[in-house]
């Protein structure tokens, strides 16, 4: 078990030293300095979680596009769409990770499908 705590530092560290970690904090910093800003892109990506994992929502794509068409003005800002990609970014960095541990161990993940 040290071994794996050990690794999981390691790999904690690394990805704090990434480029995807590091422009996200960058960009996280400025958002924050904007609180109204800060309050409109969380509750952005609070519906859009919401959107992406509630699983009652029948036609996503629409869900998306609502979404995206009320918060139209916010998304023209080159910085909000600069700060979602990098986050989206970091979180498709941090799920390959998590799926080639899965698969890796062959943990049995099956019952997620149906």
């Amino acid at each position: 078990m040290q071994r794996i705590e050990q690794l999981k530092l390691e790999l904690s560290k690394a990805i704090k030293e990434s480029p995807e970690y590091i422009e996200y904090k960058r960009l996280e910093a400025i958002i924050d300095k904007d609180p109204n800003l800060k309050r409109s892109i969380d509750e952005f990506r609070r519906q859009n979680f919401d959107i992406q994992n509630s699983g009652k929502v029948d036609d996503i794509f629409a869900a998306q596009e609502d979404l995206n068409n009320r918060y139209a003005d916010m998304r023209r800002q080159n910085m909000v769409n600069r700060y979602l990609l990098s986050e989206v970014c970091l979180c498709r960095m941090v799920q390959d990770i998590c799926r080639t541990v899965v698969e890796t161990i062959e943990f049995d993940v099956d019952f997620l499908n149906n």
